[in-house]
């Protein structure tokens, strides 16, 4: 199980960004040697293991129904440097309401149902809904 839990390279999966946005984050990742791992809308219903990079993963079906927001996924970070890199990106321009860090727990979570919840948690966090 630890395998699947540590993940030695930096890797930020990016869903429904725009070209602007996209391009910024680009560049704050190779200046960071982050690799970046572009997310299209058919991918919505793979597993966060997989758009991660984690071994034991397949991609799943192609979704027809892809979410509209815009979400990043940190995996390979630890406290601080992800804290830096939240910090380094709202400097480089690039805000996305919608975050999450890969974990032994979302992993296997397909990208829309993880975008869902992370929607729910935000309008809550935000005052916007009730949990």
């Amino acid at each position: 199980m630890k395998a699947r839990t540590i993940n030695a390279r930096r890797l930020i999966a990016a869903y429904g960004l725009g070209e602007d946005k996209l391009g910024a984050l680009a560049g704050y990742c190779d200046k960071q040697g982050i690799i970046l791992r572009g997310v299209e809308p058919y991918e919505a219903d793979f597993p966060v293991g997989f758009l991660c990079g984690f071994a034991g993963f397949a991609p799943g079906a192609g979704c027809t129904e892809p979410p509209k927001d815009e979400c990043l996924i940190f995996s390979g970070f630890d406290r601080r440097a992800l804290s830096e890199a939240v910090d380094g990106l709202k400097a480089a321009g690039v805000k996305v309401a919608l975050k999450a860090v890969c974990t032994p727990s979302n992993q296997p979570w397909k990208l829309s149902d993880l975008i869902k919840e992370l929607t729910r948690e935000h309008k809550y966090m935000t005052g916007g809904g009730s949990k």
